[in-house]
């Protein structure tokens, strides 16, 4: 039988036949198609046939993982990492960010029916805690929560900021929150099911629930293995609109809002001026027919039990 042939067959299948959805615990995938990571290893991505959650399989190592988020994840330009995370330059491009997810997803108008003197927040996998800061600065009472010790500890040290530097899911707040915040984590996980599930316990009835993730739409469809989000083994899952709202709603999380944006086109230093007006068009475009291949979602927690 010629190799293809065989190799496709093997591809049906995990490769690990124990593997099963972290949204609906399925064990039956459909091959999409495979990805090397930087160190080589190759990587299928995968669609749930029950509930649609596109996820990377074989699951990655602790070892693995802990090699994708070294220090050049953070100072290194690269398709899996930052241009130099502690720059200012940096920093303020993500507040640029923030503000405009958080102004389209109605946060401002959430923030103003608020008692001032109370308003807690906490930002899941904060790194330096720059999020931290901004909503310190708006007079929320603001903390963050990291894995990666050194990045906690530049904020901590820095700028005097709260950040726990734990495993979210082992993490025991003193009181409930009115925001939780992930930008960019969700899609990092092993296990989205139980952070939403987490989330909702902390949070207050009425509070909010902001997140920003890679979404799963025509865009990475068309792209495929080259598409810009497509990091393996540290992106694990990949969400659209709906699989997200369907988990999410599960534990008493009921959407509040959202957009979609990013056209694939992707900013780097010395970009031409036709590359600019070719960016912004497509960017405005994707964006007002709601295809762009990032998504800002706002989840209200609802007066359920905790799950």
């Amino acid at each position: 039988m010629n190799i293809s042939i065989v190799q496709a067959i093997q591809k049906q299948a995990p490769m690990n036949s124990q593997e099963r959805c972290d949204a609906c615990s399925g064990d039956h995938f459909k091959f999409l198609f495979s990805k090397a990571s930087a160190a080589g290893k190759e990587f299928g991505i995968y669609e749930c046939k029950s509930c649609g959650v596109v996820q990377t399989l074989p699951r990655p190592t602790d070892a693995e993982l802990e090699e994708c988020y070294g220090s050049h994840y953070f100072e290194n330009r690269t398709d899996r990492g930052y241009d130099n995370y502690f720059s200012e330059a940096m920093r303020k491009q993500l507040e640029k960010v923030w503000s405009l997810n958080l102004d389209d997803v109605g946060f401002f108008e959430f923030e103003r029916s608020l008692d001032r003197q109370k308003m807690r927040a906490l930002d899941v996998g904060c790194a330096a805690g720059y999020f931290v800061d901004y909503m310190r600065n708006r007079g929320w009472q603001a903390e963050g929560i990291e894995l990666s010790e050194a990045a906690a500890r530049a904020g901590m040290e820095q700028l005097g900021l709260t950040i726990h530097i734990q495993d979210f899911l082992r993490f025991q707040p003193s009181e409930p929150y009115d925001l939780i915040t992930l930008w960019a984590s969700i899609e990092h996980l092993r296990s989205p099911s139980e952070a939403l599930r987490k989330i909702s316990a902390m949070l207050r009835p009425g509070g909010r629930l902001i997140l920003s993730t890679c979404r799963w739409g025509i865009l990475s469809r068309f792209q495929g293995p080259s598409w810009r989000f497509l990091n393996v083994p540290e992106h694990l899952f990949y969400f659209s609109l709906s699989t997200l709202e369907k988990l999410a709603a599960r534990y008493g999380l009921k959407s509040d809002g959202y957009i979609t944006y990013g056209s694939g086109f992707t900013s780097y230093p010395g970009m031409g001026p036709l590359y600019r007006m070719a960016k912004a068009l497509a960017d405005r475009t994707v964006k007002s027919m709601n295809q762009g291949d990032m998504m800002v979602y706002a989840f209200e927690k609802t007066n359920l039990h905790n799950l």
